[in-house]
């Protein structure tokens, strides 16, 4: 393992889970790297998850809050969290899925590769989520690799990656929003200078709470996105 790492997670109304997630991961991290520090990046919450960000980061060392004030926004939230990390070696995590096996598996390989992408598809059955979650997924993986002639099985969820290799790309893109992890993925696959790869996951994806994405509301906007990172590429 490398010496040190940033844990960027991206949290929206997670009042739930928030203190109970990071409590659980911060002496998993201990064990395995002598620096860490996990970033907690909040995008637009309309609970209390601001106020227990703010509460954990103060309580549990190593941990910092990240607190946009604007409209719920998951691709700026990342965005935030990456330029906020300190350490080149990141990981971006989600609250609801956090596979130690990944991170092990991953951080080694950033003396390789410049992006390390955790697929659940690869890993095969994976993926437990209700079967409509899965089907949405499906469907945009499929139509990633169509629009972009990539063979990524997955773009979105668990990533590995060197920062500032990848610094152009996390302030350079066009889009924002859910459509943002899958920019970053495929701008990096198509750079002839970085080195990418996936590799599977370790744990099977469950709900540990009920979804907040309202995928038909998303869907013009995700099209939208696509669209216009397909000009915008070509």
């Amino acid at each position: 393992m490398r010496k040190n790492i940033s844990i960027v997670i991206p949290i929206f109304n997670e009042e739930e889970i928030l203190e109970k997630r990071i409590k659980w991961l911060h002496p998993e991290l201990k064990k395995l790297f002598s620096e860490f520090e996990i970033i907690l990046t909040e995008n637009g919450s309309k609970d209390n998850t601001k106020e227990i960000a703010r509460r954990v980061a103060s309580q549990i060392p190593d941990t910092i809050a990240v607190i946009d004030e604007g409209a719920p926004d998951y691709g700026q939230a990342l965005i935030n969290g990456i330029n906020a990390a300190k350490f080149n070696d990141i990981t971006i995590f989600e609250l609801d899925y956090m596979d130690m096996g990944f991170l092990q598996n991953s951080n080694p390989l950033l003396e390789k590769y410049d992006l390390i992408i955790g697929s659940k598809t690869i890993a095969k059955g994976m993926d437990q989520r209700p079967f409509k979650r899965r089907m949405f997924t499906m469907l945009y993986n499929f139509g990633i690799r169509l629009i972009f002639n990539i063979s990524l099985s997955e773009t979105h969820g668990l990533k590995t990656f060197k920062k500032d290799s990848l610094n152009y790309i996390t302030n350079g893109c066009v889009t924002k929003h859910a459509v943002w992890p899958s920019e970053f993925c495929i701008r990096a696959v198509k750079d002839k200078n970085l080195k990418v790869t996936e590799i599977p996951v370790t744990i099977p994806l469950v709900e540990i709470r009920a979804t907040r994405i309202k995928a038909m509301k998303r869907l013009k906007k995700t099209i939208d996105d696509l669209m216009l990172l397909r000009r915008a590429i070509k």
